[in-house]
This record gives structure tokens, C-alpha cells and sequence, in this order.
């Protein structure tokens, strides 16, 4: 008798609680750290793609039957809310990143934790003005991420205390926002292989200017990188910053620059 009430009333219990998109687990994992179990997440993709991809119809509709779609600002995730608001004109969105001052208008805010202090702030106080009931709640929560990002902060600045690492290179720009915060030099490369009259040139530049480290974003062609790194005696760094877990992504990424 038991197990048939709890099957029952599992689905209104689920129901209760508020239902949310995101596009990427990354998201939810942060959005999670102040709302916890009172959010049922749905995800739009289980891996950061840069491209939109059109979404069935079923998906659409499952999706946008949430209360609020929270996003980062990113070009794709506004294509998505565009399809989403399509189907369900009151669906609320909460750009998170709202209120950041956005280095060369780069969205990849949140591996700079000075930006994810207003993240959190976003995201506290939306859920405050839905479910006011619970603001202490939320409050507690925000109150307590914003210590684990302070925490996170100057753990990153320990780290570089003892190294001599002051300028890399990338591949990408996903990193600005943190060599920014840090100050660190980023000097980008293009993904290609090094012609055989420019290495000469360019090891002489690396050299010069104690570059030992190369940050590539996991998934690119890993040949590239091996060859430039070959070629220049640096360290290749492979880094995920769009990978679910925020402050270990941030602290891998520090441990691996800076050791």
C-alpha cells in the first residue's frame, strides 16, 4: 500500500518543485549551488556545442514547459531562447550574466570569479522574486557560494605566488576573462602547424619571453598542439572550461599553469 501511495504521489511531488532549462550541465551545477533540490533541470545539450542544432519538435515542447530558462549569454543560447519563447511565450529567461563587464564583449565569463559573484547574484535573486517563500533559503545558499568563490579566488592567487609563469599562449579565447583577472598575458596562436621558416623566429619569441605553457580547449585536434609544443618546448595544457564541475575546472586550471 505504501510503495503504491509513494508511486502516486511522486509525480506531484516532482511537479511541486521548479522546473528549469539550461543548455549546458555546466550551468546547472552553479544554478544548483543556491536552489539545490528545489529545481527539477532540464538541459537543452549534455555537452557545450558552439553550433545551434534544430531541436524536435517533442524536445521543444519539453523544454519550454519549464518556468525559467538561465543562460550565460552566448550566441547559441539565445538561438535556443528564441525557439523556446516560440513555443512558450511566458517561459521567463535569466541571462546570468547580467550585469558583468565583459572583457572585449567575451561571454566566457564564468572561469573570472570576480564575474561569478554577480552570476550568483543573478541567479538569487531571480529565484527570490519567484518563490519568495523560500528567500532565506536561497539566501543561505548564495551567501555560502559566494564564500566557496572568494575561497576559489585566492586559492588561484596562491598558486601563482610561487610561479614564473606571467604569459602563454592559446589557441582560443576562452581563457581571456581569467588572464584578464590574473593578469597574464595571452598571446593566441592559430590552430595550424609551425612552417619550417618560422620556427626559427618563433622559438627565438618564446624564448625571449619565458613562455612555457600552451592552453588548448579539449576536443580540438590534439596533433596541432603536440607539434607547436614539440617544436617551442612548452607544456601542452589541455583544459575543459565548459566541463560540469566549476571550482575544480578552475583550480585544475590554476594547478596546471602554475605548478
Amino acid at each position: 500500500m505504501m510503495k503504491i501511495l509513494f508511486l502516486i504521489l511522486s509525480p506531484l511531488f516532482l511537479f511541486a518543485k521548479m522546473q528549469i532549462v539550461t543548455y549546458f550541465p555546466l550551468e546547472t551545477h552553479i544554478i544548483k549551488k543556491i536552489a539545490e533540490k528545489e529545481i527539477v533541470p532540464r538541459e537543452i545539450t549534455n555537452r557545450y556545442l558552439s553550433e545551434f542544432r534544430k531541436l524536435p519538435s517533442s524536445e521543444v515542447s519539453r523544454l519550454s514547459n519549464s518556468k525559467i530558462y538561465f543562460h550565460f549569454g552566448l550566441d547559441v543560447e539565445k538561438e535556443y531562447e528564441n525557439t523556446l519563447k516560440e513555443r512558450n511565450p511566458n517561459l521567463i529567461v535569466i541571462d546570468m550574466s547580467k550585469g558583468v563587464d565583459k572583457l572585449n564583449t567575451n561571454t566566457y565569463i564564468w572561469i573570472d570569479p570576480f564575474a561569478m559573484r554577480i552570476v550568483a547574484k543573478n541567479i538569487y535573486e531571480a529565484f527570490v522574486e519567484i518563490d519568495k517563500k523560500k528567500k532565506d533559503f536561497y539566501k543561505e545558499n548564495y551567501e555560502n557560494f559566494l564564500d566557496e568563490i572568494d575561497d576559489t579566488f585566492l586559492k588561484v592567487k596562491q598558486k601563482m605566488s610561487g610561479s614564473d609563469v606571467t604569459t602563454i599562449y592559446a589557441f582560443d579565447d576562452y581563457w581571456d576573462n581569467f588572464a584578464n583577472r590574473f593578469r597574464l598575458n595571452i598571446i593566441k596562436k592559430e590552430k595550424k602547424y609551425l612552417n619550417i621558416a618560422d620556427i626559427s623566429s618563433t622559438l627565438e619569441f618564446t624564448q625571449n619571453r619565458n613562455i612555457k605553457k600552451l592552453l588548448f580547449y579539449r576536443g580540438m585536434d590534439y596533433n596541432i598542439a603536440l607539434s607547436l609544443s614539440s617544436n617551442l618546448n612548452v607544456e601542452i595544457i589541455e583544459d575543459d572550461i565548459f566541463g560540469d564541475q566549476w571550482q575544480f575546472n578552475l583550480l585544475n586550471l590554476s594547478q596546471n599553469l602554475f605548478k
